[in-house]
């Protein structure tokens, strides 16, 4: 892998080639204005690139024997993109089937040469290039001249074929004493830029509006914000980001790398880490994606030198799958992900669809995928991020540690939240099977119960067809009794399974609505979501232990005291090496029990620590939260009897 400590890349070049021909050498001083910020004509305002697009230049400047047919070593920490030198900057760009390459932009030199290294890479350095200026690439070959993208490229513009050049450099970092949550006290937030704050002028959200409501977020007590994808993607600009294009450059249209810097930044600054939604599985689909016939080359029907060529590793449903096995290609993702680590202060990736990178949808393997994944993995690992994959496969290898013979990944997402869901959906509450939810209790990979990433709700389960739980639960009134109370036993059931417990935006808040494939902007609670969201907050700080009276939720242990199948109450026990025990009691019949008796190991003062029969949460009326005295009685084939009292649907956390 080629990776400078420092490398810029940027954005697009819609350029001055036209006026060069327009104008001829006599016009090439004025074309000095172009690097000023003159105009020059835009090569197009959508980002998608069914077909290679072609350039009608002026005669190639001429080159000589050696520069054209001696390839050059690549120099130390200068890989592929733009790097910002003394006097201007290094340009490459990797295209081993083109047989000359130019880089146009806003500089002086609006057109000039690059020549040809070792391993089919161009690379020059021009002089007078500054910061925001434009620019791409333009290669010659059997399909003549293409106008090119920089796979590198780092801020985009809305022009199809035109890059920034970027300082990484220049950001104002004030995070140097930001703590990342460790893995046992970490509670998720999946957040979609595009309509979690909408901007008014631009019509859908950006990081900037985002990074204006992480207050809400840390009042909360999220101590993670996972960020639908950001990186550049196709399709329209609140579109979900599974469509890739680049791997280097934030979403224009969600806003500038400089704004993603800041969110980043002002969200640390709130005790909260960022983790960044990476998609390599696939690129956009097979027609749309600009790395397609890159340098001109596609034989046999391929999607050229970045990917797969004819076979069973080709496709996936969504689009060309990147050939894992080529070390440029692979070096190119190992970049990206030092990249966003360094250069962003990301703390950490979701990988998306990995049963799709390690194989074909979980089946076989694919060549290289597991070197990618385990790399990428050691590259988070070595900066102390977190490294999730969604592989939904049940496959405990991926979270084994690499010396064990695993990919080494901290968590994988579980299936936990189907299971739960299937249980509070059912419309009969003599239908609900506690089996199924003492196996979501008691799960694990390899004994790590927090390898999973709990959810009851994901961008994947509202949209697609799906819904947001209390919709499922009762189409007719989502925000009524039954699918209130049952949403918010499995919210209950979310923060005290041992796990990284995750929300999707605005569950917190009863969200009851779909998740387009353009979301809708998120509504704002209404009065019955935000009692939900006062239960979802006490929730929280029990499962990260803010009082200081539940550090056994982020402990492994946990064990099934009382299980009845007729009444439908489950009570367990989390426990570990704190020495604090919490005592979780769940009633999935819509009905009350005065008293309902449990078995616990120890006797004592056992103190309410939550409790849904609270008008804060929507109740009808405050039940007692007096310390219950644990009997000295056996039951449940325990030294003593816990005489508890039950909600309808309700929930209650005690710990002593």
């Amino acid at each position: 892998m080629v990776s400078p400590p420092r490398r810029v890349v940027g954005r697009g070049a819609g350029l001055c080639a036209a006026l060069v021909a327009a104008l001829g050498a006599a016009g090439l001083g004025a074309l000095t204005a172009c690097g000023a910020g003159g105009a020059l004509p835009p090569d197009g305002a959508s980002t998608e690139v069914p077909e290679p697009a072609r350039v009608t230049a002026p005669p190639s400047p001429a080159t000589s024997s050696a520069d054209a047919e001696v390839p050059r070593p690549l120099p130390a920490n200068r890989g592929p993109g733009v790097h910002l030198t003394a006097g201007g900057a290094l340009f490459r760009v990797w295209a081993p089937g083109a047989t000359a390459a130019w880089v146009e932009g806003d500089f002086a030199t609006a057109r000039a040469p690059l020549r040809a290294e070792d391993g089919g890479f161009f690379a020059a350095e021009v002089a007078g290039v500054r910061v925001g200026a434009r620019y791409r690439f333009v290669l010659a070959g059997s399909a003549g001249e293409l106008a090119r993208l920089d796979p590198y490229c780092r801020q985009r513009t809305e022009e199809k074929t035109t890059c920034l050049v970027t300082d990484p450099r220049a950001f104002a970092w004030r995070d140097r004493g930001f703590q990342r949550p460790k893995r046992q006290q970490q509670v998720v937030y999946e957040l979609h830029v595009g309509s979690f704050a909408k901007d008014e002028a631009r019509g859908h959200g950006t990081f900037a509006t985002a990074r204006a409501r992480l207050a809400e977020l840390a009042e909360l007590g999220v101590n993670v914000v996972e960020l639908m994808p950001v990186f550049d993607f196709g399709g329209g600009p609140g579109g979900w980001g599974y469509n890739p294009h680049l791997h280097f450059a934030p979403r224009a249209s969600l806003g500038t790398a400089e704004e993603l810097r800041a969110l980043v930044d002002e969200a640390h600054a709130r005790g909260i880490a960022v983790w960044l939604d990476a998609v390599v599985n696939h690129h956009d689909g097979w027609s749309g994606a600009p790395l397609r016939c890159f340098d001109g080359a596609c034989p046999d029907g391929s999607a050229g030198v970045y990917y797969f060529g004819p076979g069973p590793y080709a496709r996936t449903p969504w689009g060309p799958r990147p050939d894992f096995a080529a070390p440029t290609v692979r070096a190119m993702f190992l970049d990206a992900t030092e990249m966003w680590l360094d250069e962003f202060h990301g703390d950490g990736f979701r990988w998306d669809s990995t049963s799709n990178v390690r194989a074909v949808d979980g089946q076989g393997s694919t060549p290289g995928g597991r070197e990618l994944l385990v790399a990428q993995n050691e590259l988070a690992r070595a900066r102390g991020a977190t490294s999730t994959a969604e592989d939904l496969k049940g496959y405990a290898e991926l979270t084994r540690p690499v010396a064990r013979g695993g990919y080494g990944f901290d968590a994988q997402w579980d299936g936990f939240g189907y299971d739960v869901a299937r249980v509070l959906e059912a419309p009969r509450d003599d239908d609900r099977d506690l089996g199924v939810l003492v196996r979501a209790l008691t799960g694990s990979y390899e004994g790590d119960p927090f390898a999973r990433v709990l959810f009851t709700e994901t961008h994947d389960t509202v949209g697609n067809g799906g819904s947001r739980l209390p919709t499922r639960v009762d189409r007719a009134n989502p925000e009524g009794h039954t699918a209130r109370r049952r949403s918010m036993l499995g919210a209950a059931l979310l923060f005290t399974t041992p796990g990284v417990p995750m929300l999707f935006m605005g569950q917190e808040g009863l969200a009851t609505g779909g998740f387009a494939d353009t979301p809708a902007p998120l509504a704002p609670p209404t009065a019955t979501g935000l009692l939900v969201r006062a239960f979802y907050k006490d929730l929280i700080g029990l499962r990260r232990d803010l009082g200081g009276t539940s550090s056994a939720l982020a402990e492994p242990g946990v064990e099934i005291l009382h299980r009845n199948d007729v009444d439908k109450v489950l009570v367990f026990r989390r426990h570990g090496a704190s020495g604090t025990d919490v005592i979780v009691a769940l009633n999935l019949r819509d009905r009350a029990y005065a008293r309902y008796d449990a078995g616990v190991p120890a006797g004592g003062a056992y103190r309410v620590r939550l409790t849904s029969e609270r008008r804060a949460y929507g109740a009808d009326r405050d039940a007692s939260t007096a310390p219950i005295e644990a009997l000295a009685q056996p039951y449940d084939g325990r030294p003593f009897t816990l005489p508890l009292a039950l909600g309808p649907y309700g929930v209650m956390v005690l710990s002593r």
